[in-house]
């Protein structure tokens, strides 16, 4: 794969002080970010190291860190809840439970709320 010479590089680059972030284009909304970290790991990184390249890293290089980027109180509140462990094997971050949204949270096979309230998804034009 191109994009494993990539991370390849990435991680070299890393290695030497330069901020690792992913930024993929193009692709459907959402996958193409896993499909980064999952590269970076066939190209190296470890599954910490991908996933701040996912989040805190660029929050921090883009000036977003005090609202975006990692969980702490005052900021905002948009993560996944993710079935697998992460940390063991990046692969894991398609594996999404549940999706927080503005504090809300969501199942995420149905799309309807849970815990935070009883909003219940409306059905989609094809359905």
């Amino acid at each position: 794969y191109v994009d494993d010479d990539s991370a390849i590089t990435a991680l070299m680059l890393a290695d030497r002080g330069v901020t690792m972030a992913i930024g993929a284009h193009g692709q459907q909304e959402g996958l193409a970010a896993h499909w980064e970290m999952w590269s970076l790991g066939r190209g190296g990184a470890t599954p910490i190291q991908a996933l701040r390249a996912a989040t805190i890293d660029p929050a921090i290089h883009l000036g977003f860190d005090a609202d975006l980027g990692s969980i702490e109180t005052g900021k905002l509140a948009d993560l996944v809840i993710l079935e697998g462990d992460i940390l063991a094997d990046i692969e894991n971050s398609d594996k999404i439970d549940m999706i927080m949204l503005n504090g809300r949270l969501y199942e995420a096979e149905t799309m309807n709320e849970t815990i935070t309230g009883d909003r219940v998804r409306g059905a989609y034009f094809w359905e």
